[in-house]
This record gives C-alpha cells, structure tokens and sequence, in this order.
C-alpha cells in the first residue's frame, strides 16, 4: 500500500456513503457504497483480495468518497455515479431492464399500448411482462374484446375495426365522457385479473351462435375463450389474487450469481427473468446491487419477497416492503426458482460463455501451459466420499475439447475408508498408469488433478516410476472453494481470467468430473445416502429434510449450494453445520 492511499485511509469518515476509486490515468474503475467508509474502503487495501477485487485493489492508485445522509442514499447516489462513469469493475443491468409493461390510458379515449416507459402519468401500467411476447399477446387480446380505439390517428371515416365491433368509432360517433370510464374501468378489471364476466359472455355468444348455425362465429368466440384460458393457464394463478410481488432467490457458481425474478401481480403469474453476473466481492450485496437496478427502471411492487435475510436487511434500507417468504406456497416457489438458476447458470457456463472453437481454445492452453504438444487428449480425476468413508475415484477424458464418455472410467478403492485424499489418489493413478503401461492404446497428452499442487506431485512422481511421459498440472480453488488457477509441480501457478473461454472450459471439465464422480458414489451408496449426508445434524429435522430434498434431487446441486443459498431454506445455524458437513465430505 502506497504512502498515498495510507493517508487517505487514515483519513475516512465513519459516515455512510460512497466511494470512487481511480488509478493512475484518473480512470474511475469502480464505484461502491458502504454504511462505515472507513470500515469498507480500508478493508480493501488492509486484507488479502483475491480474483476481481485484487485486480481492482491492484490498480487503484487514490479513492475519494462521498458522505451521505444514511445508505438509501448512497443506493441512489452509488446508481447515479455507475451510470455516468461506467467503472470497469462494476455490475451495469443490461438496457434490456426496462420491461415492456401494457400501459391503458386513464382519461379520454380508452387505448391500451406496449411501453417500456413508465413515466407518463396519463397511463395505468401493467405488469411488468419479461417477455415482450408475452406482452403483445395479451394487447392483442384486449383488443380483440373490447371496443378499444386502434388508429393512432383519428381517420376521417370509419375502419374495419367499427364493422368488426372492435371500435366506437370516435372518428364519427359522440362517445360520451361515461361510456369511456365505464369501458376503462372494464379494461382495467380485466388486466387486474377480473376474467368470469368476460368468460360468461364468451360462452354465451358460443352458444347462441350454435344454436343459430353461425358456426363460423361461434368458432371465433371459441378462439378467443381458449386465448384468455391459455393466457390464465400460462400465467399459473397460484398466488392469493389480491397479491402483487416479485420473488427473488439466488445461487452461486464459480464466483458468478444466477438471480432469479418471478413477477406476480394480481396473483398471477407475469413472467420470470434471471440475471447472470460475476460477484464481485459478495454475493449478497451483488443480488442487492441487480435488484436495486432493476428498481430504478421499473414499478416497485406491493411486495418484495426473498429468501436471505441478509439480503432482506440490504434491500429494507431502501424499500420498506420486503419479506422473508416463509408459507409453504413461497417455499414451492422458491424451489422452482432455485431450478430455473441452476439450469440457466449451468447453460450460461457451457454455452453462452463457451464459443464452438474449442481448438482454439486448447491452443491457448498449450501456450499458457508451454505443452510440446497439442492437448487434443485430457483426462481429469476426482474422488468422492462421506467423511473418509466409502470412497471412490472416477476418471473422465476429453477429446479436442468435448466430452469422451466411452472413456470414462469408475474406480472402488481398495482402501476405501481412508480420509485422504493423496492416498485415494494415489490407489487410482497407480492402477490407471499400470493399465497405460500394459495397453496399446493412446496416451493422454494432459492429466489435470482436481486437488492443487499435493496430487499434482503424487501423479508426477508415480508418472516417473511407471517410466511414463506426460505433462500434470493441477487445477487449484482459492480460499473460498472457487477454481482460480492452474499449479504445476514445480510449484509455478497461473491465474485464469474469470471471463476467459479457457477458464470456462477448464470449470466446465471440473464440474463434470465432479458430477460423475458424485453420481457414482450416489448409485454405489444409494441406500445409505440420505441417512447419513443428512444426520446427525442438529435441528435438521423432517420436514426440513424433505424440503432439502425436494430442492436438490441431485446430490450434486445440494454439494454446490453455498451457504448464502442454503440461508434461504434453512435456519442460519443449521445451514452452517450441514455446509460444513458436505465440504468435510468432499
């Protein structure tokens, strides 16, 4: 730490507010708040940082701060400052935050319209729609059923849509100023959720039709009944009507958060979203951080419902609506959530953050690595065990960047009741390089260990008494479990670039070693799986194991869950001791 920043440091107010750090160009690379400056800023330069913010911390040559009234303020005022200077290391919610929303004119002529823009007080907003489709579709229907006006201007004779009965014709009919308030106020029952009265006179309609033999319109008013069903069935009405909330939960994967919004207004559902960032720093004030943007571009619901309380506490500092969802109708929600995050975090990691050109890819990690040859062939390796017991190793192998499952191989360990992890690995490897010595087949041109520089000698010292040749390296975690770089036996190590494809590809085949890993043990230990992961553990209880249960099917996502995610299902103490159970395991 420079003498510079030691005297601005020393020099901090306690004061809530927010601060900007600049390097040495005069570049404002990041924006940040805090309710006790000196607490906050000092932290940074005073503790050791690792990924993102020791980059950050790294070219910070001088911060100034700016004190506010309480930390609502600085919310507002930390908003303003990252949208004007755009800091490098900040989270920006995508433009794509300003949802479409169906927007009914309050006075004068009744029209409704698709607007991403909620400052027009002569309109009553709906929604929000996170799909725009979604918000088309149900425009459509409004004016498919009520005799809404559809020209933006007045024409000097009458369209179709007065013939169709879809129109008044205000171009040539005096509506009075009642007939609008009373269409107005139908339209905006309708939108809150108020459907049977339309419903009734659909069916009607069907009817008298039919009995007329006007097939064809009564086949139309069977149309639109089935639109305003399909619409009421998409939206999944589960919710008390009178209830209008966003939901939001999270998880946690490879220091990048997956936050999951769904909207109900008038007890149904509107739509869901989910934001994809890399944390920077701590989870908690990252999802606080999206949801506070997300606010300032659109309507603050009649309630704010999650599932973290430190995130409740975040979020009470600048809306006075938000609660812990705690009724079983939340809690199934919440489980919902939680698989829509896992699923999107799991396609952003091997898809939209992987691009098809894994060649290009491996070349890059032949130059990082300083390979003689191309890595075309990788094969990766992971044990899996409860508490020392019942142990097994599994090898998974990739070719030019994909997948090879026909050279998978699963491992049960002779020694299978030891807690470590060098020996486990040392039974596997000794096998499997026995197995290279005697086979004709390809050797790999890369070993990857999954457990840093230990495992990585434990394989390059078995390597040389089989006589064999093959680069090792290990991929190793920081200090909170993420994976951060690559180690070699000398010792040597590099950090990946968290926004890299190669760091991508690399998480990639560690997760699915992992996985296979975990599955094996689960089929192999199947019956014992549930009474030991989940015993012994202090005020977990049944109905908190079937929740467990319900929310992680697989074994794998309830080993991923951290403990912010786990905070959401259960007490904070209990959530501890079953986190610490799981990772004493792995």
């Amino acid at each position: 730490m420079t003498e510079k920043l030691a005297n601005l440091i020393d020099n901090l107010s306690t004061q809530p507010g927010c601060y900007l750090m600049h390097d040495k160009n005069d570049n404002i690379i990041y924006v940040g708040k805090a309710k006790n400056l000196k607490n906050r800023v000092s932290q940074y330069f005073l503790r050791p940082q690792s990924g993102k913010v020791a980059a950050m911390v790294s070219n910070v040559d001088y911060f100034e701060t700016i004190v506010t009234k309480n930390e609502a303020e600085a919310f507002l005022l930390e908003y303003n400052l990252i949208h004007k200077y755009l800091p490098k290391y900040n989270i920006l919610l995508k433009d794509d935050a300003h949802y479409p929303y169906i927007a009914l004119k309050k006075n004068g002529i009744p029209e409704i319209k698709i607007s991403r823009k909620i400052t027009d007080k002569n309109y009553t907003y709906f929604g929000p729609y996170p799909k725009a489709a979604n918000a088309r579709e149900m425009v459509d229907l409004m004016n498919t059923l009520f005799p809404l006006k559809k020209c933006n201007v007045l024409p000097n004779k009458p369209c179709l849509y007065l013939h169709l009965g879809q129109c008044k014709g205000w171009c040539i009919n005096k509506i009075s100023s009642e007939e609008n308030k009373i269409l107005i106020e139908n339209v905006r029952e309708f939108l809150g959720g108020k459907t049977y009265e339309k419903e009734l006179e659909l069916k009607r309609k069907i009817k008298e039709n039919s009995d007329n033999l006007n097939f064809e319109l009564a086949k139309n008013y069977k149309t639109i009944l089935d639109s305003i069903i399909g619409i009421k069935i998409s939206q999944s009405i589960e919710l008390n009507r009178d209830i209008d909330a966003d939901i939001f939960a999270f998880v946690t994967r490879e220091n990048y958060i997956c936050l999951s919004m769904f909207v109900y207004r008038s007890g149904a559902l509107l739509g869901k979203d989910v934001f994809i960032y890399e944390i920077f720093d701590n989870a908690v004030e990252t999802a606080a951080d999206l949801i506070f943007q997300y606010y300032q571009k659109n309507i603050i619901p009649k309630n704010i419902i999650v599932f973290n309380d430190e995130l409740k506490d975040r979020l009470c500092k600048c809306y006075e609506n938000v609660s812990i969802g705690k009724t079983k109708t939340y809690l199934d929600i919440l489980n919902r959530i939680l698989l829509n995050c896992d699923k999107s975090i799991q396609d952003y990691f091997l898809s939209a953050r992987l691009d098809d050109n894994k060649v290009e890819v491996l070349e890059e990690l032949q130059t990082l690595l300083k390979l003689e040859n191309f890595p075309r062939y990788i094969e990766l390796f992971d044990n899996s065990h409860i508490s020392g017991s019942d142990a097994v190793s599994v090898s998974v192998a990739y070719v030019n960047g994909e997948p090879c499952k026909k050279l998978y191989r699963k491992y049960k360990l002779n020694n299978s009741n030891t807690q470590s992890d060098v020996d486990n690995m040392k039974e596997i490897l000794s096998r499997k390089f026995k197995n290279y010595k005697e086979s004709t087949l390809e050797l790999p041109s890369l070993l990857l260990m999954d457990g840093g520089i230990a495992q990585v000698n434990i394989a390059k010292e078995l390597l040389n008494q089989f006589g064999l040749n093959i680069p090792v390296f290990g991929l190793y975690k920081n200090d909170k479990h993420q994976t951060e770089g690559i180690v070699s036996n000398d010792g040597e190590s590099v950090i990946l670039d968290r926004k890299s494809r190669l760091f991508m590809l690399l998480t990639s085949m560690q997760n699915e070693v992992h996985r296979f890993a975990i599955t094996f043990f689960r089929k192999s230990h199947l019956k014992n799986y549930k009474k030991t992961i989940l015993a012994d553990i202090e005020g977990l209880g049944r109905a908190r194991k079937a929740l467990i249960y319900d929310t992680y099917e697989n074994i794998n996502d309830l080993y991923k869950a951290d403990l912010n995610e786990l905070y959401q299902l259960l007490p904070k103490d209990v959530a501890e001791k079953l986190f610490e159970k799981l990772h004493k395991s792995l």
